[in-house]
């Protein structure tokens, strides 16, 4: 039998920790943060260091994990590679929905399992919403995943049944080095031979969701859906104060700037390297506003005169005059400054309301 190794140990690393003790299986860990020899809490597994590692043969791989920098480009060809996305697929029996795109999959996802669960069953799974493994057993009609291109990289085969994209600009270029790698990363979303479909930019995304819903659903009563939004999407906290927190990438600021015909005070954060952009001109903003660990690099990638840095958050809240429209749109993922999106944006929100209490 193969000796069975965990790569990585975030929320998908340890739902393969439960799932491979569900099934009785010997298996070890390595994790970059978790020293070689430490136990696990949940099954007792060792981890290993990276030397160990390489010893062996059946690896299941967390999203995050670089594959050809981790091997140093040399995989062996009788290694063994399972993907989040390929155990779904050899476990699970519903009908798969694949959602990928650089910008807008996570509200997708959402809208969509909302409109298929007015009519029918359904779960969202995937970089959106639950892991997979933790869900391969699932009994619901429906799964709406949303794929990264980090997963679509390392999928051995496409079983899915649906697969839908949303859009593709540049982004996690840290991780695949080029705009083409990453394109054939997202691409391979298409390869199943079954239904694929493109968003159009001329619809909103409730619509087409509404729309593939009808197809798979044909008696869907669509006066039935109430659509949710996600949080720290273009979300308002007051007329004049909107919260863009997920914006991880220029893109999604752009597309934020240009839905709300911005011209007020913009806050910028987080660490620029995944995208690589440089001399960035953002028309009409009354000023930007750049705070944390990251500030000066951010500076001196923007060629507007009208900026200022700050060292945090609160620095630069404090500096807001409130009397412009205020629009956090990072456009760039959290870095050093935050764990994540949702604790920036979660933060922004508790320091304007707490500003504006005052």
């Amino acid at each position: 039998m193969q000796k069975i190794l965990i790569l990585g140990y975030g929320k998908t690393g340890k739902s393969f920790e439960s799932y491979l003790k569900d099934k009785n299986l010997s298996f070890s860990i390595f994790d970059q943060h978790t020293a070689s020899g430490q136990k696990s809490n949940l099954s007792a597994a060792s981890f290993v260091s990276k030397e160990e590692a390489m010893t062996y043969e059946k690896f299941y791989v967390s999203p995050g994990i670089n594959l050809k920098k981790f091997f140093n480009n040399h995989i062996s060809a009788d290694a063994t590679l399972i993907s989040d996305i390929d155990l779904f697929f050899q476990e699970n029996q519903s009908f798969k929905i694949g959602i990928t795109g650089t910008n807008g999959k996570s509200s997708f996802t959402h809208y969509l399992n909302q409109a298929l669960n007015s009519v029918s069953s359904s779960v969202a799974l995937g970089n959106f919403g639950d892991p997979l493994p933790a869900n391969v057993f699932h009994d619901k009609k429906y799964s709406v995943i949303e794929l990264s291109s980090f997963q679509l990289d390392k999928m051995q085969k496409n079983s899915l049944d649906l697969a839908v994209l949303i859009n593709i600009t540049s982004d996690h270029l840290d991780y695949h080095d080029t705009l083409e790698n990453y394109r054939n990363a997202k691409m391979k979303i298409f390869c199943s031979g079954k239904q694929t479909m493109i968003l159009s930019h001329l619809k909103s995304l409730q619509e087409q969701a509404t729309e593939i819903a009808l197809r798979l659903e044909p008696k869907l009563n669509t006066q039935k859906i109430s659509y949710k939004n996600l949080p720290h999407r273009l979300e308002m906290i007051s007329s004049k104060i909107f919260n863009d927190s997920k914006s991880t990438n220029i893109a999604s600021l752009k597309y934020a700037l240009s839905s709300l015909s911005f011209k007020g005070d913009l806050l910028m954060c987080g660490d620029p390297k995944k995208e690589k952009w440089s001399n960035l001109f953002i028309p009409l903003v009354n000023e930007i506003i750049i705070f944390g660990k990251h500030s000066e690099e951010i500076y001196s990638l923007i060629q507007n005169k009208n900026k200022i840095c700050f060292n945090t958050m609160e620095e630069a809240i404090n500096y807001l005059s409130f009397e412009n429209n205020i629009l956090f749109s990072p456009g760039n993922p959290s870095g050093d400054d935050f764990k994540n999106f949702e604790e920036r944006g979660k933060k922004f929100c508790e320091l304007i309301l707490r500003e504006n209490s005052e």
